[in-house]
């Protein structure tokens, strides 16, 4: 089966794709540039999501289309709405128009579309959402971009909470800064976030796209762990991956705020920066990222196998063997619960 997929060169699109591969498909991946690189055995076509004559050809034949790329770091509200919003609204017009009759579209959004809860379980699939970042509203319009496929062919949007694993390089400061025994975070005392390990949503994807291609009307799904955390118990298992103790330090309002204001200075003037803007800062002052996934649960049978004792150790594991603990400069950088890794 030919499965046409975004972000197939990024963290959870590499890993999806590495899977379907392995299950036997043919995959295609849609990216921006030539010379990307993609998982061995994957058929590049490069070009741009808002070309529907690029769509045209992409598209003919797919027996399925998963989107899983998006815009995850941005200084404007136009860096996020234009690629989360608009281009994902072209890529929906191109699979109505393009696309065989009857081939899903399997929608990989954020929790950040529904915004953030501190009340146990979490919020579900129904609850009104409510984005507090110009990041959660762009996943959220671009949901709804998607949406408007429907009752046309089957449609599934997964919202999965923050993702690690081992291949994320966005959190590899974060683990060298608790190699060095400090965890830095911007969130409020109490603030408790849901965490999934990559492996258990791409084995959610898979289930979703199964029940999408053998009739499953489709839904918002909710990917989230075993377990929720609060950063005292985060710390906690990456220190026993990293045998040794992670204290964790709050980093006040004002000097979360500085650190925002001054990287976006750095953006403004070329310079490097990191995933701190001044839009996950309100991501990272939420009282908490709670979320459920018990409808998931139900209507695709998924159910998260790996806590995170396993998938620190697996983290950890990986950032040694690709020498990027040792022996590296520390960026401090907080962490902020909501963020999708695209």
């Amino acid at each position: 089966m030919r499965i046409v997929v975004t972000g197939a060169t990024g963290f959870i699109g590499g890993r999806l794709t590495a899977r379907l591969l392995a299950e036997g498909h043919t995959v295609t991946a849609l990216v921006r540039r030539a010379e990307a690189k993609a998982p061995a055995g994957v058929e590049c076509l490069a070009g741009a999501l808002d070309d529907m004559e690029f769509l045209r050809q992409a598209l003919a034949g797919a027996a399925a289309v998963v989107h899983v790329a998006g815009q995850t770091k941005a200084f404007t509200a136009r860096g996020f709405f234009h690629v989360n919003e608009e281009l994902t609204a072209a890529l929906a017009e191109g699979v109505r128009r393009f696309a065989p009759v009857g081939a899903p579209f399997l929608h990989v959004s954020s929790q950040a579309a529904v915004g953030p809860s501190n009340e146990p379980p979490g919020l579900i699939e129904d609850d009104q959402p409510a984005p507090v970042s110009r990041y959660g509203l762009s996943k959220l319009l671009g949901e709804r971009a998607v949406q408007t496929l429907t009752p046309q062919r089957p449609v599934a949007v997964a919202r999965p909470a923050m993702v690690y694993g081992p291949g994320d390089m966005a959190f590899v400061p974060l683990y060298r800064c608790m190699a060095r025994g400090v965890l830095l975070t911007s969130g409020p005392v109490g603030q408790r976030f849901s965490i999934v390990h990559v492996d258990d949503l791409v084995d959610g994807l898979v289930l979703a796209l199964d029940a999408l291609r053998g009739g499953w009307g489709g839904d918002v799904l909710h990917f989230a762990g075993p377990e929720s955390f609060s950063w005292e118990e985060y710390a906690a298992a990456f220190g026993q991956a990293l045998e040794r103790r992670v204290r964790v330090l709050r980093v006040p309002g004002w000097a979360l705020l500085a650190a925002a204001l001054g990287n976006t200075l750095c953006a403004a003037l070329g310079l490097p920066t990191s995933h701190l803007t001044l839009d996950k800062r309100r991501e990272a002052l939420a009282p908490g990222w709670l979320l459920s996934c018990a409808h998931t649960r139900e209507a695709l049978g998924w159910t998260p196998r790996r806590g995170l004792a396993l998938g620190a150790r697996e983290s950890v594991a990986w950032c040694r063997e690709k020498g990027l603990l040792p022996g590296c400069l520390n960026r401090h950088q907080p962490i902020i619960p909501g963020q999708n890794h695209d």
